[in-house]
């Protein structure tokens, strides 16, 4: 029976492990290049922005269009992403600072994150994301719809 328990709590600290490892690609410092936020996608290392459907109505007014871009710089293009490996991620963002608790799930894709060192399950975020090519994607679903940024570090 002692061999049948051990066996068993070593599958499940297996299983546990092997579902939140980390995923070394992602620690550092990363810097968003290209956000789309259901309104625009905007990229600054190709100065390009296309248009969703609520703002086509600006599509042909450059000034428009100048403010809707050094606004987006402001608010998407000055923040830092920093991922620890001690499991902080922290958010530079230009009016706060936060510092998240994070963990993976590598078979879903997922950083989850926390705000109480995932005490309390429904203060758990869930981030889609993925590396590519040393670019990191990464969805934030906390507006409707998320807003999906891509980084570089």
């Amino acid at each position: 029976m002692k061999l049948k328990y051990n066996l068993s709590f070593a599958l499940i600290v297996f299983i546990s492990a092997n579902i939140f490892s980390q995923d070394n690609r992602i620690h550092g410092n990363w810097k968003p290049f290209a956000i789309d936020n259901g309104e625009f996608y905007m990229n600054v290392e190709t100065d390009s922005i296309s248009l969703y459907e609520e703002l086509k109505y600006i599509e042909n007014d450059s000034l428009k269009i100048n403010q809707l871009k050094k606004t987006a710089n402001q608010i998407y293009f000055k923040q830092t992403h920093t991922f620890s490996e001690n499991g902080k991620y922290i958010q530079n963002l230009i009016v706060m600072k936060l510092e998240l608790d994070y963990k993976i799930d590598v078979e879903k894709n997922l950083i989850l994150t926390s705000e109480n060192n995932f005490l309390n399950e429904k203060d758990i975020l869930e981030l889609q994301y993925w590396i590519k090519d040393d670019i990191f994607y990464m969805e934030i679903p906390l507006t409707e719809p998320s807003v999906k940024i891509w980084l570089k570090k």
